[in-house]
């Protein structure tokens, strides 16, 4: 039986009334009391943007690449579908990830819309 770790929380102005926890140890994220099913690579890419929603993040920081390292065209078609995926789960809780096509990804609150029901 895996040992239960304690959750951190996130708090960011742009998660509005979203009570988000993860924990890094068990690659786990919970949004208002829902697990959120994640490969340990997509948690390691929603983590920094859960981080720093609202606020732009970088392709370079997304990988943990070092700046001088080339995003090839596969490298960013991977991540282009893994980031496709994680916006659907995140779609019924309001939240969505942008592209910011020469930077990076951004996730917003999508506040003024109807958020489904989960």
């Amino acid at each position: 039986m895996s040992e239960v770790t304690s959750l951190q929380q996130v708090e960011r102005p742009q998660l509005q009334r979203h009570l988000v926890q993860h924990s890094d140890a068990q690659h786990l994220l919970i949004i208002d009391g829902v697990v959120v099913p994640c490969t340990p690579t997509e948690y390691d890419l929603l983590l920094p943007l859960l981080k720093r929603a609202g606020e732009p993040v970088s392709f370079s920081r997304l990988l943990g690449m070092q700046r001088q390292k080339t995003l090839t065209r596969g490298i960013r078609r991977g991540l282009t579908q893994q980031m496709s995926r994680l916006r659907a789960r995140l779609w019924p809780f309001g939240l969505d990830i942008l592209c910011l096509n020469s930077y990076g990804y951004l996730l917003l609150s999508r506040s003024n819309e109807h958020v489904e029901e989960i």
